[in-house]
């Protein structure tokens, strides 16, 4: 069957409308991008631009150190502490949530016992919220018999006679998912022997400080 072709003039219009349908895209197509940021800048933009890589720092309001000791013959060290931790920050922007907090205690290198699991709290926008949070280990560690031992032990004599005992505690926390980790230093005075029949000690007091951002890998 026979087509006739088109007309000159038809090609014409059919270019012409082809042509304005393209410039109107061209027009809008800034317009819908300008409209989809004022959308979502508000939200966006103080994820990011404007938020920390951390909102809370937490640190060691106070801690006890009421035993540490080294058992040869079982090759494991014998402690107990406690700690109180501190997650306060500067107002925000809005609401965090931290979830997955956790603490471990760490002795020249060795994990005392599991990373103890800690409540979930929030940080509310504008400031406020926050948590304090107590948390107590206490326990017998062995130590892979050898150097390791060796080592530990060591450490362990050689801080007894300076007087001083540290002990790093590590934390664990994920703010809105994201899972940051935290290093405390921790000092304490040798425990002194209690008077009397000699059984437990004085428990050595830390009196606080902060903690600082460290790799991954501590748990």
């Amino acid at each position: 069957m026979y087509t006739e072709p088109p007309s000159p003039a038809s090609q014409r219009r059919r270019q012409c409308a082809a042509a304005t349908a393209a410039s109107a895209a061209a027009c809008l197509a800034p317009v819908v991008v300008f409209l989809a940021v004022l959308v979502l800048a508000p939200s966006l933009i103080p994820r990011l631009l404007l938020r920390p890589h951390h909102d809370i720092v937490p640190r060691v309001a106070s801690a006890e150190l009421r035993l540490m000791s080294f058992d040869a013959t079982a090759s494991a060290l014998v402690y107990n502490l406690s700690a109180v931790l501190q997650f306060d920050g500067p107002p925000v922007l809005y609401a965090r949530r931290y979830t997955g907090v956790r603490a471990a205690p760490f002795y020249a290198g060795q994990e005392l016992g599991a990373a103890v699991a800690l409540p979930e709290f929030a940080q509310r926008r504008g400031g406020g919220g926050g948590a304090t949070l107590p948390v107590a280990w206490a326990g017998v560690q062995r130590v892979t018999p050898g150097r390791r031992a060796r080592s530990v032990a060591a450490a362990l004599a050689r801080e007894r006679a300076q007087g001083w005992i540290s002990v790093k505690v590590a934390v664990r926390a994920a703010q809105d998912g994201e899972e940051s980790d935290f290093a405390c230093s921790l000092s304490f005075p040798v425990p002194r022997k209690r008077d009397g029949n000699g059984s437990g000690a004085t428990p050595a007091v830390f009196d606080g400080g902060s903690c600082a951002d460290t790799v991954r890998g501590e748990f």
